[in-house]
């Protein structure tokens, strides 16, 4: 088997590498159909959200959700406020690869329009991401090495990471045949009008 090809996108002191999503629901419905570690996304209040770009593999770029649970995991990350205390953790075992034109990033002033609480507790979680961008870089990769590992004791926690890297491709050449498709029969419409 082909190694992959793994790093981590080099941390930029002053320029902000990660930045909050949320990801395309039909693109995690067809992700879950071939991985059950996918998480839910959508919920009643806030649905969940990703940080990123955590890692980049195999030209496959992984984003990582951010849960509301504190419990800390050896494949999660602690999100603290400013008095340390975790709000949050980063999810690593479940991070998936995702097309950039899959994601629209969080935008805070417009949640804080109809939920300042909301976006306040968003902005508490970024700053800390913010601020440990390289540790969390680090463990991403960490991660992603566990859940390629059969024999790690921790990999039944994660997603099957290649598969997913193989189904993002599929995904978007799928859609990119969709899309022609469409597009060949609006001009079919247009030239019979």
């Amino acid at each position: 088997m082909r190694e992959a090809k793994l790093f981590c996108l080099p941390f930029i002191w002053g320029e902000i590498v990660l930045k909050f999503y949320d990801v395309d629901n039909n693109y995690v419905k067809y992700l879950q159909s071939h991985d059950k570690q996918i998480p839910n996304i959508l919920y009643s209040s806030n649905n969940k959200f990703v940080c990123g770009i955590v890692l980049t593999v195999n030209d496959c770029d992984y984003y990582a959700p951010i849960s509301s649970s504190t419990q800390l995991y050896r494949t999660s990350y602690p999100i603290k406020d400013s008095n340390g205390i975790i709000i949050a953790t980063i999810r690593f075992c479940f991070m998936f690869p995702v097309p950039l034109d899959l994601l629209t990033e969080k935008d805070f002033s417009l949640i804080r329009q109809y939920d300042s609480a909301y976006a306040d507790l968003l902005l508490k979680e970024w700053s800390d991401c913010k601020s440990n961008e390289a540790a969390i870089l680090t463990k991403a990769q960490s991660v992603y090495k566990i859940g390629c590992n059969k024999s790690h004791k921790f990999n039944y926690t994660c997603c099957d990471f290649s598969f997913l890297e193989l189904k993002m491709k599929e995904y978007i050449v799928q859609n990119q045949e969709k899309n022609m498709v469409e597009d060949d029969n609006e001009e079919q419409a247009t030239a019979v009008s």
